[in-house]
């Protein structure tokens, strides 16, 4: 029997070392923020955001709908605090006419929902650093940069620049709206369907080159991670 008292000892200072840190995981409960932003004078949306994940969606009304899902979580170390959750805010900002969306606070997990407006926008932009995008809507132009995490475009047309620190992208568009097409990945494949375009693959990486017969380009690269586009009619 004694050579499980050690054990067990050790055991159970652990659950009491850890009991604050389980404490704090109960009490940290999400809260959603929603917002409505009126489109006429709008003309891009950009979302800045740390730890989480983005879904833009098309919308029908005049207005830009917003549904942000916060919980506070650590991210920032071991011991630093985590933020009350029902003190956490969506924060707006409007420059000309671009509309920046951001979380002002730190240790926030953001999941994102975005409507857009049946009006097309000039562009929309995406800055996240850990975590998924997902985008089924139309804008003129889309700029989405990642850290760590996977992209995924089903968009009907427009200028496409897609970057991925290390996940994989898959990008759809439609063949008669795209123009010059490249893409490239440091460490993965890269594959491109719908155009006799050219594909390399190399020891670790690979390129894809093309050209559609519309005149939005197409442009993405993957650190670490797989990437394919594909071009329909």
């Amino acid at each position: 029997m004694r050579s499980f008292r050690l054990p067990l000892t050790l055991l159970a200072c652990w659950l009491c070392a850890a009991a604050p840190s389980f404490s704090l995981a109960s009490a940290a409960e999400e809260v959603v923020r929603t917002q409505r932003f009126p489109a006429a004078d709008m003309g891009s949306v950009l979302i800045k955001a740390g730890l989480g994940s983005v879904t833009v969606e098309a919308g029908g009304g005049d207005q830009l709908e917003v549904e942000v899902t916060l919980r506070p979580r650590r991210t920032t170390g071991l011991f630093s605090p985590l933020p009350e959750a029902e003190q956490l805010q969506l924060a707006s900002k409007v420059r000309g006419d671009q509309l920046t969306l951001t979380v002002d606070a730190k240790n926030v997990e953001e999941k994102w929902r975005l409507r857009l407006p049946a009006r097309l926008l000039s562009a929309v932009e995406i800055k996240l650093g850990v975590g998924d995008v997902r985008i089924e809507a139309a804008a003129r132009r889309f700029d989405v940069d990642v850290g760590v995490g996977d992209v995924g475009l089903k968009v009907p047309g427009g200028a496409v620049e897609v970057r991925v620190g290390t996940g994989d992208a898959r990008i759809e568009s439609k063949l008669s709206d795209a123009g010059t097409i490249f893409g490239k990945t440091g460490v993965g494949s890269a594959s491109l369907s719908g155009l006799d375009g050219v594909v390399r693959s190399g020891g670790v990486g690979g390129k894809v080159n093309g050209t559609g017969r519309g005149q939005q380009p197409i442009e993405a690269r993957v650190g670490v991670g797989d990437l394919e586009i594909v071009l329909k009619d």
